[in-house]
């Protein structure tokens, strides 16, 4: 209000010098006085303008002042709490520039990694941290020498902050090594090995499978429990079945030489499931990794294991027929059962359709046609294989003569009704079908497949999967030999020929699973009027695919001085090419296993693989995402290259069976079975090396980690010391005491019952407060009556104590 006084003021003053200064100058008359008068009425006004136009930023200014004084003040215990985040507080901060270069770091980042890791570049320091700065994750994990650190990287400016999460981890591993395990036992083809022995021999060979069973599960801490004849049920924790895992359930070798010994033909299929759920749930995934495992071959173990990949294990006998035919006359009859209730049938194989799925699907439509249903075989020309296309191109009168039953795709689509029954034949996996459209939108499907179960199933409403069988042409062949005994089977010399091919081209000529079934198949068709002499034509290489077969097998690498693989950088698309350069692979003397691989396209790497024995090429195909049987196998990869693939193959060779290459030291983290055990020095093959570090079985043996195994080990040492120090003084304790356990006396003197240590280890710390692991309580003698008998306490390998166990009437 001051100002606007003063203001008012200054503007009065000067009106008043100009109305006495005006007249004047209009007068002519010069008036000094009256002239400054008027000049200081302009200061004034003009002073009193700029006091007011200013006031406002003055009143700011001082604002800002005190602000600025209040930060000051306060900037002290600012600067002391930064200092404790940057300098005190357990949180390691890096900041590097855009060189990857450190610039600074606060001390727990160098406690961390390195006491002078500025100016060292991120990779040097961690590789990972370079990686994560590379991808521009904001969030990881990595692990320095013993301990775990949460990652938080800043982009935008540089900067990784690390939180210890070491406890965590240590918390969450000891849970997880407490999940329970659920594992469900099946003693394959036990029942119809018995079925020919007497009495006294089963009894003998069924104790003597049971007995190794039990070993076994006690070795490993389970609780082992037969519910039937064949099967049995295990209980355990996931830490125990990790050690199986590293010994690749070494029960399978036994239980298989029990069976060779007797000359008989059992095998052990194993399911195990171990998740974070309830029992009735663990069941129902042990049940089924059991069902997977009989339905890939037996011999085997199945993990399925909460959040990872199902592990498949053993599988080194290939799949072992059933002795009897009950079970192909009752598929044969729910199969009929199916086609009856439907108003048409479509039949499809996979894509590039070889002699046995064409030879099956014309087998299967012979089924439809005994129920006198519609019936349509799906065929797509390019998804055909070069030996079925000839037989297209053949101007053939046989060929003519079922030609009315082909369709393509397309117009199946549009056939199609929710009544329409599909039929698969020789294709284990969706992914491979020859019409995944038609797949997608059939609402009932049927499989009929000789190829081992892998991960993806078909979501069908009846399979018929029998690894045992040398080709899906020899089961339905069987399935039609019960479909409808009142019709006679009307196939024709034609169809035979090409269901016969589809036998000779999947056993390699009867060489490879090839069973009396097989030869009873083959008879039949024989009889239908098959022409050998036909399929040995169709099966003929041409001069151009024999001279590109030598030429691969040119570039043949020898690995382990048993296996052959040939690798070409140029695409080839026929499949069947590749297999071809396997086969004849194999017929190289010593070689026991092959593998071709080149590109199918620019996108894909194709593998095929072939071996003898008990090489199984099945279960490493697996592990590239493929499948087969244990000695034919391929695999198609894409998203990889050639080099990357041919080096897995060549990892997993030295892994299971050799120690070629390069040798290199290394720690074992945990203890692998014919290596040594956890924290030794190991000296091993380098692709071996190398996959044991990727699997964390193993780091480096260098200085650094050496370093660490020492410390470790001097640890352990001492706390082995104190723990045996602990024992003695533990012995003094119990040495010399006494406990009473009361039990029930009959008239006749006898016990009610039993004294079990569990009572005893109970009365013992219920009177001296010292608890006792009843598993390592013994007693001399068996309790039969009242007295004092004398209870051995095992507290260490070397060290046990006594005590008195008065058994006295209740």
């Amino acid at each position: 209000m001051k100002r606007w006084l003063f203001f008012l003021a200054a503007l009065a003053a000067l009106a008043a010098s100009a109305v006495y200064f005006v007249p004047r100058v209009l007068s002519e008359t010069g008036d000094l006085i009256a002239f400054l008068l008027l000049i200081a009425g302009l200061v004034l006004a003009f002073s009193a303008w700029y006091v007011m136009l200013h006031h406002r930023d003055r009143q700011k200014t001082r604002m800002l002042q005190n602000r600025l004084s209040m930060w000051t003040k306060l900037s002290y215990h600012v600067n002391q709490v930064g200092d404790e985040v940057f300098n005190e507080l357990p949180i390691g901060i890096i900041a590097f520039d855009e060189e990857h270069e450190i610039k600074w770091a606060n001390p727990h980042a160098k406690a961390i990694f390195d006491s002078k890791m500025t100016g060292k570049d991120l990779k040097d320091i961690h590789p990972l941290l370079h990686q994560i700065a590379l991808s521009k994750n904001t969030k990881a994990s990595l692990s320095v020498k013993k301990s775990t650190y949460d990652v938080v990287y800043r982009p935008e400016y540089r900067f990784f902050y690390l939180f210890d999460a070491t406890e965590r981890v240590k918390i969450k591993e000891a849970y997880e090594t407490r999940i329970p395990v659920l594992a469900i036992f099946n003693l394959d083809n036990l029942e119809d090995t018995l079925a020919t022995l007497d009495v006294s021999e089963q009894s003998s060979l069924k104790g003597e499978y049971l007995s190794a069973i039990s070993d076994w599960a006690a070795k490993h801490d389970a609780y082992l429990k037969p519910y039937s004849e064949e099967r049995s049920l295990m209980v355990t924790v996931r830490a125990q079945l990790r050690t199986m895992i590293d010994a690749k359930f070494e029960i399978l070798d036994k239980i298989r030489q029990i069976s060779q010994r007797n000359q008989v033909r059992v095998s052990l299929s194993i399911g195990i499931a171990s998740w974070d759920v309830s029992y009735e749930d663990l069941g129902l995934y042990a049940q089924n990794a059991v069902e997977l495992a009989e339905k890939r071959g037996g011999d085997q173990v199945v993990v399925n294991i909460q959040d990872q990949k199902i592990a498949y294990f053993g599988g080194k006998n290939d799949a072992t027929a059933k002795s009897s035919k009950i079970g192909a006359r009752v598929n044969a009859h729910t199969i009929k059962d199916y086609i009856d209730a439907s108003s048409l049938v479509l039949i499809m194989g996979h894509k590039d359709a070889d002699l046995d799925a064409f030879g099956a699907a014309i087998g299967a439509a012979h089924m439809a046609m005994i129920s006198k249903k519609p019936v349509m075989i799906i065929i797509d020309r390019d998804k055909l294989d070069q030996t079925v296309n000839m037989l297209f191109d053949t101007k053939s009168t046989d060929m003519d003569t079922i030609k009315d039953r082909f369709v393509s795709s397309e117009d199946a689509y549009r056939k199609m009704t929710e009544d329409t029954l599909l039929i698969i034949v020789d294709s284990q996996s969706p992914k491979v079908v020859m019409s995944p459209e038609i797949l997608e939108k059939a609402t009932k499907t049927i499989v009929i497949d000789h190829h081992r179960i892998g991960d993806e199933t078909f979501d069908s409403v009846f399979s018929y999967v029998e690894p045992y069988a040398s080709s899906t042409v020899e089961l339905v062949m069987e399935l039609l030999n019960f479909y409808d005994m009142d019709e006679t089977l009307k196939i024709s010399p034609f169809e035979a020929t090409v269901m016969y091919g589809g036998l000779v081209l999947d056993t390699n000529n009867f060489t490879f699973r090839t069973g009396s079934r097989t030869f009873e198949v083959a008879s039949r068709l024989k009889d239908h009027g098959a022409d050998p002499a036909e399929t040995k034509m169709w099966l003929r290489r041409d001069l151009r695919r024999t001279m590109t077969i030598n030429k691969l097998l040119q570039k043949i690498e020898i690995v382990l001085d048993r296996f052959a693989i040939i690798v070409s950088n140029d695409v080839i698309k026929d499949r069947i090419l590749l297999a071809q350069v396997a086969d004849e692979a194999l017929k190289i003397s010593g070689i026991d296993a092959a593998f071709s691989i080149a590109k199918l396209d620019e996108e894909t790497i194709a593998v095929s693989a072939r071996s003898f024995r008990e090489v199984n090429v099945q279960m490493m195909m697996e592990t590239l995402g493929g499948g087969g049987h244990l000695n034919s196998a391929a695999a198609q990869i894409t998203q990889t290259s050639i080099r990357s693939v041919t080096k897995k193959i060549k990892t997993y060779l030295e892994a299971e069976y050799g120690e070629g290459g390069e040798p290199m030291k290394v720690i074992l983290t945990e203890d692998i079975k014919g290596r040594g055990k956890k924290d030794d020095i190991v000296e091993v093959a380098n692709g071996y090396g190398q996959f044991l570090i990727s699997q964390k079985k193993a780091v480096m043996a260098n200085d650094e980690n050496l370093e660490m195994i020492n410390k470790m080990k001097a640890d352990a040492e001492k706390k082995a010391k104190e723990h045996l120090d602990l024992m003695r003084k533990l012995k003094s304790e119990i040495n010399n005491k006494q406990v009473s356990v009361p039990i029930q006396i009959g008239v006749d003197g006898k016990l009610f019952g039993s004294v079990t240590t569990k009572q005893i280890c109970e009365a013992f710390e219920k009177e001296h407060g010292i608890f006792l692991d009843r598993k390592k309580v013994d007693l001399d003698s068996d309790v039969n009556s009242v007295g004092i008998y004398t209870a051995t306490v095992s507290l260490h390998k070397d060290i046990k104590a006594q005590f008195e166990v008065h058994i006295i009437e209740k």
